[in-house]
């Protein structure tokens, strides 16, 4: 389940990302990311996923990598905070954003939350 909290004040995506997570489900999630445009050219995002339970393989980095290179074409700048627990999630985050190839998105992994926060509000 992925819920979604857009704060206008801060500039702020907050997003719950829980449950399973097959390939399909979180390429889904990742398109979203499109539909703030209208919000802002500059997406702040604030993920917590520590509850998320991944179910794909390190062979489908890649193109979760050139969903995110896609969503960075709409906006002058990404700045993508995840917050994890897992090690297997934090290595597969860290093997997305080096498949990034756009320099406008950023994306880094946290284990504590306020420490992500604080990285996603000074950019």
């Amino acid at each position: 389940m992925v819920e979604y909290n857009f704060d206008e004040v801060q500039n702020i995506l907050f997003v719950n990302n829980s449950g399973r997570r097959e390939f399909e489900s979180m390429k889904d999630y990742f398109s979203k990311l499109k539909k703030y445009t209208d919000k802002t050219d500059r997406l702040f995002i604030l993920e917590d996923a520590r509850k998320i339970n991944v179910k794909f393989s390190s062979e489908h980095l890649k193109r979760l990598s050139n969903v995110l290179n896609q969503v960075s074409k709409l906006y002058s700048e990404v700045h993508h905070a995840v917050i994890l627990e897992e090690h297997k999630n934090v290595a597969y985050a860290m093997m997305i954003n080096d498949g990034i190839s756009r320099s406008n998105y950023h994306l880094k992994a946290f284990i504590d939350e306020q420490i992500a926060l604080e990285w996603v509000k000074n950019m």
